[in-house]
C-alpha cells in the first residue's frame, strides 16, 4: 500500500472509526484515482476534473461520483494537500428518480428466468427476493456468513447484525456461489445484467431496493390474510422500527396474537412463521 493510501486508511481508521467494509471502499476508490493520475503528486484541479469526466464517461451515477468526491477530499486531507475544488464543482444529482417496486408477475419473472443467470446473479437474487437485502447488505456477505443453514446479515450503519434460517427452497442457490464482499457498484452492474437476462424491460428507477419494497408490500398482506402481526414485515426486513400503522394495526388484534407472539420469542421462530407465508418462496421451487 503507497504511502498516501495509508494516511487515507489511518485518517479513517481515527479518530473517525469507519468500519473495515468502509475503509476498504474508501481505498479502492482513491487507489483508482491514483492510478489515473500517474505519479505526480498532488495531483492537480485539472486532474481531478478529468478524473470526474472520465467516470460519467463510464456511465457512473451522480450519485457515486457524489461519494468518489467525498472519498477524494478525504484522500487531500489525509496527506496535507490544498483540496482545489469548491462546493460547485461536486457531481449533482439533477433528478431524484422514485421509488419503482416491481410487480409481483415481474418477480415471478426474475426468479422463474434464474437458468439464464450466472451463479452469482442467482445468488444475489435469492437473498433479495427472500430476505429483502438492500445493496448494501449484499455486498457486505461473505462466505463465512453462511453456515449451518443460516445467514448472518450484516448490519448497515449501526445496532446489530442477526442470523436468519436460509429456506431449503433457495439453499441449493446458495451453496453453488462463494460470496466475497464487493463494491456496492458492482452490486448495480449484476443487477442491471439480471434484468437484462430476464427478458423483463429495464425500467426507470428501478433496482435491488425495487425488491425489497415489492417484498414488503406483498408480505404484509400474507400476513394479514394468515391473521399474522403486519408489523413482522418490517422486523424481517429490518427496518428500524414497524411503521406506526402496522403497530395500530397489531394492537387491534393483539388478542388474537397473544400465542403467536409468545411462540415468537424463541429463536428464529418468527423468520420460520414469516417465511410459510412468504410471497416469493414458491418461486423458487425446482
Amino acid at each position: 500500500m503507497s504511502i498516501e493510501l495509508e494516511n487515507l486508511r489511518l485518517a479513517l481508521t481515527s479518530p473517525e472509526g469507519k468500519s473495515p467494509f468502509t475503509i476498504t471502499n474508501y481505498l479502492t476508490v482513491a487507489k483508482r484515482f491514483l492510478n489515473f493520475t500517474g505519479d505526480k503528486l498532488p495531483p492537480s484541479k485539472r486532474k481531478l476534473k478529468r478524473f470526474f469526466a472520465q467516470q460519467e464517461e463510464k456511465g457512473i451515477s451522480p450519485s457515486s461520483q457524489k461519494f468518489y468526491f467525498v472519498v477524494l477530499k478525504k484522500l487531500y486531507a489525509a496527506n496535507s494537500w490544498l483540496w482545489p475544488l469548491s462546493k460547485k464543482d461536486q457531481p449533482k444529482i439533477l433528478e431524484r428518480l422514485p421509488i419503482t417496486a416491481f410487480t409481483f408477475d415481474e418477480i415471478k419473472t426474475l426468479i422463474k428466468n434464474r437458468g439464464n443467470y450466472s451463479k452469482e446473479e442467482r445468488f444475489y437474487l435469492a437473498l433479495a427476493t427472500i430476505f429483502g437485502m438492500s445493496r448494501l447488505e449484499l455486498a457486505q456477505v461473505d462466505s463465512k456468513d453462511i453456515k449451518n443453514g443460516k445467514l448472518y446479515i450484516k448490519p448497515v450503519q449501526h445496532g446489530k447484525g442477526r442470523w436468519t434460517v436460509v429456506p431449503r427452497e433457495i439453499m441449493p442457490v446458495i451453496k453453488e456461489y462463494h460470496p466475497r464482499q464487493l463494491y456496492v457498484g458492482t452490486l448495480s452492474l449484476i443487477f442491471k445484467r439480471t434484468l437484462i437476462k430476464s427478458g423483463l424491460q429495464e425500467k426507470r428507477g428501478c433496482s435491488w431496493f425495487s425488491i425489497r419494497v415489492a417484498l414488503l408490500e406483498r408480505l404484509r398482506v400474507a400476513l394479514v390474510q394468515n391473521e399474522l402481526p403486519i408489523s413482522w414485515a418490517d422486523d424481517y426486513l429490518r427496518f428500524r422500527e414497524a411503521s406506526i400503522r402496522s403497530k395500530r394495526l397489531d394492537a387491534a388484534r393483539m388478542a388474537i396474537y397473544q400465542d403467536i407472539e409468545s411462540t415468537a420469542q424463541e429463536p428464529y421462530a418468527l423468520n420460520k412463521i414469516v417465511l410459510q407465508v412468504h410471497p416469493f418462496i414458491s418461486f423458487w421451487q425446482s
